[in-house]
């Protein structure tokens, strides 16, 4: 079983910041700065979340995603700017979640806050913050926050969901994945070309190459050292392809007709065939194996289709979870139309 994300919904991360080119970010000749137009953007269960409060959870994102940009004002503003309106519905809903965490009293303990202080900022906790523009217990608070909110999120949902996806939920989910997953057989082979301007000659050679590979067992890694070592017509050339992986569809018609008769770890008869430049030339056939295709089976998907199922569940019960949460605790959002939180000047 594979340890689940324990946030319900991260909007902001699927907008990561765009920088095309750094040298963009070094563009200013002036010292430039975020303006910050702060003001209460919602009220939740009596906590009062700000523009401030916004920009200092989005300082945190920021420096783990994009710790080189984070002393360039140009790169926080673009993020902020994209991230601002659904980092606040996140507030909102994790305000919502620890005011329920804190109703049962879950808790957290210093030793824990520490710990993913230095995991997130490392030994030099307080240079890397110094970075942000954020102090100590400003990112003490949110990151305890945080943690109640995996907590809470892991009670109410996430061990749910584990325990809601039975055995037979897999196996009938398997059923509809295996009709939709059928893959077509696949042939693993090589081709050995011997070409020569004197078809006779030609022929004489692809019977030597044919004898040494079925009825002396000649590696096919080793042919060319034994062909150097026996007396060939100089005018014959032989040449060993790389091993093709082809389905139906992929693979020529004339390859098909050969390959599709040979058994697993088998040489074909020498066939003479027409290659591109209409010349003649001699083929050899190698098929390493056949994958028959089919539905994978039930042991090589099982893991993955229970992930599916319980990822699914997670999050249809986040989604129950904070609507409850919403309905429960009194939430006030006071955003004026057409607000603009920063600037940069």
């Amino acid at each position: 079983m594979k340890l689940f994300t324990i946030f319900y919904a991260l909007p902001f991360m699927a907008m990561p910041l765009n920088l095309s080119a750094e040298a963009s970010l070094l563009k200013s000749g002036q010292p430039e700065h975020v303006v910050v137009n702060n003001r209460i953007l919602a009220n939740v269960n009596g906590k009062a979340i700000s523009v401030i409060d916004l920009m200092k959870k989005m300082d945190l994102l920021f420096y783990r995603e994009f710790p080189q940009y984070a002393s360039f004002p140009e790169a926080r503003f673009q993020f902020y700017e994209a991230n601002w309106k659904p980092m606040l519905s996140e507030l909102i809903d994790k305000e919502l979640i620890i005011a329920d965490a804190l109703e049962n009293k879950l808790p957290v303990s210093s030793g824990d806050v520490r710990q993913e202080m230095e995991r997130l900022f490392g030994p030099n906790i307080i240079g890397n913050l110094d970075k942000i523009g954020m102090t100590f217990d400003e990112a003490w608070k949110i990151i305890q926050g945080d943690i109640l909110l995996h907590r809470m999120l892991f009670i109410r949902v996430n061990a749910k969901a584990m325990r809601q996806v039975t055995p037979s939920d897999v196996h009938a989910y398997y059923q509809e994945y295996a009709k939709e997953n059928i893959q077509p057989p696949k042939w693993s082979y090589q081709v050995i070309s011997v070409r020569d301007t004197d078809p006779t000659n030609g022929a004489v050679t692809a019977n030597i190459v044919h004898h040494l590979l079925g009825e002396e067992n000649v590696a096919l890694a080793d042919l060319p050292g034994k062909l150097e070592s026996i007396s060939l017509t100089k005018s014959s050339k032989v040449n060993i392809s790389e091993l093709f992986v082809h389905a139906e569809k992929e693979i020529a018609p004339g390859y098909k007709d050969i390959v599709e008769k040979l058994a697993a770890n088998s040489y074909s008869a020498p066939v003479i065939q027409q290659s591109k430049d209409k010349s003649k030339v001699f083929r050899i056939f190698y098929l390493k194996e056949l994958s028959a295709g089919g539905a994978p089976s039930f042991n090589e998907v099982e893991s993955m289709l229970k992930d599916k199922l319980i990822e699914k569940e997670i999050a249809e019960k986040a989604k129950a979870y904070v609507k409850k949460m919403r309905d429960h605790f009194d939430i006030q959002e006071m955003i004026p139309e057409d607000f603009s939180p920063f600037m940069l000047k």
